[in-house]
């Protein structure tokens, strides 16, 4: 039994140290002892569900709660995934069961409150979250962060900044904090506040990696890499061993220009954690900037070994074979038979798909709240709504959403059925979606190329667009272009794919296609209402 207990404290110490591949095989390793139970189930699930296999965790939490009905972790965890992957249904099942169980509990209603914030729910959620307030004996950080966020949802930005600020002063180190305040100040200012919370928790704590860290990404996102950099060198010289700070120093120099250091940076990054994806995947990229497509190319697959359905990596990979001249390039990149235009269906309580779209567009309008392009998003000169569109409880939006459903339905039907090819093998009965947004854009406004990581298909509907849009235009000012990854790859030309869209039309393509917008001149609205899709549970 002692033996067994080190095993246990052993693959947690794994786990807790982000190795969740060698965390995984020492749990299953363990279920040879006891195959129900439910600590070993539990964090198994969690390690799975670390390395992108969601439905798999699902299906051991399930088994953990079908052998020990009442063991609360696993089913707190349970309505954690459902939440994150879309399922809410499932997630009240299993909130619904909880609450029988643990009726005083203030995490069930913290759960409830989250599921309902995604959902779109606010009021709701606001009702979930003073309940779990009213069960604490003194206040707890995580339930007045997510009251911060509630408000910030509910367009209650004083409320907002007043908790948040708060938290920071009280908790220098709480960083979900400080990236939610300098989100608001980002998008809806005032812009002179931004970062301001972390350099004066820097005061207090100078040392601190996390801050320090924060601090560092933020300049980043900000578009401020020569920051960036100063800092992470900065940080450097003390932490030597910080392999974060290597990654980010190597995306700083990545957006100056400097590629050979760059590689040097993410070499360091991967030295001291080899199996961190991100650190690949930007390692990855920055090979394929010099020319090192077979070195690329090695990498991407090691990326795809512990995430098959990663969108980025697969990416990468076809540009990747098609710098090399490979023939699987054309099999990834067959922009004919994957990008689809499918005009939408609209009730017949509208006298047509123009009058529908039209009032969409009304109905989005006071959805764009920000007044800035997001901090953290592909968005140029323009603004993106905030959380799950089919959330919204507006009739139209429900309408809407039926009508990309019936779409959906059309373009998977469609596709030809393969048990080899990345994107068609996952083909299946049935879709869910997994995220939509709507994005508004005006003069000299565009989506930088870029990719759905988490996604299998992705859709974009036009709502209103500026009388310049054109099918004749050589220009194709506000169209959508997919194939172009944004940055320059010596001795290759991408295959490029450009499509003119159309009000009232959707268009359907696989989540890995580089797609961004071109720019337009002139007045005039191009508002959008993207979608990412994935095969159904």
């Amino acid at each position: 039994m002692a033996d067994i207990q080190k095993l246990f404290q052993q693959a947690v110490a794994s786990y807790r140290a982000g190795q969740f591949s060698s965390a995984e095989q020492q749990f299953r390793h363990l279920l040879r002892f006891n195959a129900k139970h439910p600590d070993v189930l539990h964090i198994l699930a969690l390690c799975l569900q670390n390395q992108h296999q969601p439905k798999a965790a699902a299906e051991y939490l399930k088994t953990s709660l079908k052998y020990n009905p009442t063991h609360a972790p696993s089913r707190k965890s349970l309505i954690s995934l459902y939440i994150q992957q879309g399922n809410y249904a499932g997630a009240q099942t299993e909130c619904d069961t909880l609450r029988e169980q643990q009726p005083e509990q203030f995490e069930l209603y913290l759960l409830q409150a989250q599921l309902y914030r995604t959902m779109g729910l606010t009021d709701e959620a606001l009702q979930a979250i003073e309940k779990a307030r009213q069960r604490l004996a003194k206040p707890l950080p995580i339930v007045d962060y997510y009251l911060a966020c509630i408000h910030y949802d509910l367009a209650q930005y004083e409320q907002t900044e007043a908790i948040l600020q708060n938290l920071v002063s009280q908790i220098p180190e709480y960083i979900d904090a400080h990236v939610a305040l300098n989100k608001l100040y980002w998008e809806h200012g005032p812009q002179e506040k931004f970062l301001t919370s972390l350099t004066k928790a820097l005061e207090k704590l100078p040392q601190s990696r996390q801050l320090r860290y924060s601090l560092a990404a933020h300049l980043l996102m900000s578009n401020q890499p020569q920051a960036c950099l100063e800092s992470c060198e900065e940080t450097l010289k003390n932490l030597p061993d910080g392999a974060e700070f290597h990654h980010l120093k190597g995306s700083a120099l990545m957006r100056l220009e400097r590629l050979e250091d760059a590689v040097t940076a993410y070499e360091q990054a991967l030295k001291l954690q080899p199996d961190v994806l991100r650190h690949r995947i930007d390692y990855a990229t920055t090979m394929m900037r010099i020319g090192e497509y077979e070195t690329a190319l090695q990498n991407l697959k090691a990326v795809e070994k512990f995430h098959p359905h990663s969108q980025e990596a697969l990416a990468y990979k076809a540009l990747c074979l098609h710098a090399l001249g490979r023939a699987e390039a054309d099999a990834l990149n067959n922009y004919d038979q994957f990008v689809k235009i499918i005009p939408l269906q609209a009730p017949s309580t509208y006298a047509n798909t123009e009058q529908f779209m039209a009032e969409l567009a009304q109905a989005l309008q006071g959805l764009h709240k920000t007044q800035q392009q997001p901090l953290d998003q592909s968005v140029r000169n323009g603004t993106q709504t905030v959380g799950n569109l089919f959330a919204q409880k507006l009739p139209i939006i429900a309408e809407f959403e039926a009508m990309i459903e019936a779409a959906a339905a059309q373009y998977v039907n469609g596709l030809p059925t393969s048990s080899t090819h990345p994107f068609l093998q996952r083909k299946s009965v049935g879709t869910r979606f997994t995220g939509a947004w709507s994005v508004r854009l005006a003069e000299k406004g565009f989506h930088s190329n870029h990719v759905h990581p988490e996604g299998w298909i992705s859709c974009c509907t036009y709502i209103q667009l500026p009388p310049q849009v054109k099918p004749d235009d050589t220009t194709k000012a506000g169209w959508i272009q997919f194939g172009d990854p944004g940055m320059q790859l010596p001795n290759v030309k991408p295959k490029v794919h450009a499509v003119c869209p159309k009000v009232g039309y959707c268009v359907f393509f696989p989540s890995y296609f580089f797609h961004g917008t071109v720019p337009f001149q002139g007045d005039g609205i191009r508002m959008t209402a993207p979608c990412d899709i994935s095969p159904a549970w």
